[in-house]
């Protein structure tokens, strides 16, 4: 198999379609989908009191189908805005979260963060609803959590009691709610069809699209040379900034400034544990978050971890806004992680329990979470101990290591 373009060689064994390998699973999964909302409604109006002593009282209500406050629902009304008249997509959560019903728990008045090819992914969802669809949100969330190890290879024994004890954590339940999940799913989409250009160039797409910054990783076909994954991608991205940019013809210009104001407040609060914001609390040029992560990058490579991955931590690494619930974004990674060695499953293990004290008690810092800050450390720290999925041969960085060599012998 080469690193270019060409589909895997066929071969004379005859293979099933993923979705008659998979029938039974993808028949419980819908099972669930259908059902769990309906048992929590029925569980709520029971034991709604004994769920808030609990700690899942907030998620189960939601579940339940009584609506509340979710990273989800910011981002449907942020495109329910888009095609709203007098309405901005970037307009502050405190203007915008009435167009779909979206009760505050406090008052907000940042501004949606990512690009505006993110907001017309938001668009299928807005005829709907809102407290009628989320509960059904929350199950395919969880799912995800799944689906985005099972593409990675974990067993489904494994892969789905996994995601429902993350699901339990302080950062699982409030991710439920969020989009991270569904990124997770296209990080892990774009590593399992790296040699499918079609497939692959959609992931990159669309992962690019909900994280702008996730277009780093388009660095990985580009090394690999895969020209129509990256077309593919770039075209995923055109389309959806074409369609936002159509219906609100500055949306490129309020993100740039509106958002950047609201991203740049949200630096400087305390319960923000990013890399480039502890510098930037510090007066420290977040510039300097990006030449560690350079450093770190270079030398995972360097010591033989895959490019695909490390960009992966690059991209999580350097990202000025990331919560204690991001973590579930950095699921496909700590995966990899596990498998690459003693160190990394010793991370891995770190990672899981700066997130199960928050379980232990719910009130333990849904400010000043350190789950987020550890997994950078602990992950960037993996990478340069362990090598991070398979070893392949970067033509720049071969000829790297083929000209040091020499030196040193010298």
């Amino acid at each position: 198999m080469t690193a270019h373009d060409s589909p895997a060689s066929a071969t004379t064994t005859t293979v099933a379609p993923w979705w008659r390998r998979h029938a039974t699973e993808i028949v419980l999964n819908l099972a669930a989908i259908l059902i769990i909302p309906v048992v929590a409604a029925r569980l709520w109006e029971r034991y709604s009191e004994a769920m808030y002593q609990f700690g899942v009282g907030n998620l189960m209500s939601m579940l339940a189908g009584n609506g509340g406050w979710t990273d989800i629902g910011w981002e449907v009304a942020s495109a329910k805005a888009l095609v709203e008249p007098g309405f901005s997509a970037y307009d502050s959560l405190e203007a915008i979260h009435p167009l779909i019903g979206m009760e505050l728990a406090f008052q907000d008045f940042s501004s949606h963060s990512h690009p505006p090819m993110s907001i017309p992914l938001g668009l299928p969802l807005v005829p709907f609803d809102y407290a009628t669809w989320l509960p059904y949100w929350i199950v395919v969330a969880l799912l995800m959590i799944a689906w985005s190890m099972r593409l990675l290879g974990v067993p489904a024994h494994l892969a789905y009691p996994i995601a429902l004890l993350i699901s339990l954590t302080v950062p699982g339940r409030w991710g439920l709610v969020s989009t991270y999940p569904v990124s997770a799913l296209f990080v892990s989409w774009a590593w399992h069809s790296r040699q499918r250009w079609g497939q692959a160039g959609l992931a990159y797409g669309l992962l690019g699209a909900t994280r702008g910054i996730g277009l780093l990783l388009l660095l990985y076909p580009l090394a690999r040379r895969q020209w129509r994954a990256i077309l593919i991608a770039l075209a995923t991205v055109a389309v959806l900034l074409g369609i936002a940019l159509v219906i609100e013809p500055d949306a490129l210009t309020q993100w740039l400034t509106t958002s950047r104001a609201s991203i740049e407040a949200n630096m400087q609060r305390d319960d923000l544990l990013t890399l480039g914001s502890i510098l930037a609390r510090q007066e420290v040029a977040e510039f300097w978050a990006y030449v560690i992560a350079a450093v770190i990058a270079i030398a995972a490579l360097w010591r033989g971890s895959n490019l695909f991955w490390v960009l992966n931590w690059v991209i999580l690494a350097v990202s000025p806004i990331a919560w204690f619930h991001t973590v579930l974004l950095g699921i496909p990674l700590m995966v990899m992680m596990w498998r690459a060695g003693r160190f990394g499953r010793i991370a891995v293990l770190v990672i899981a329990a700066s997130a199960m004290t928050q379980l232990v008690d719910p009130m333990v810092t849904l400010v000043f979470s350190i789950t987020w800050i550890t997994f950078v450390v602990a992950s960037g720290l993996t990478l340069l101990v362990d090598q991070v999925g398979p070893r392949e041969e970067i033509p720049l960085i071969s000829r790297a290591r083929a000209a040091w060599r020499p030196s040193r012998a010298r």
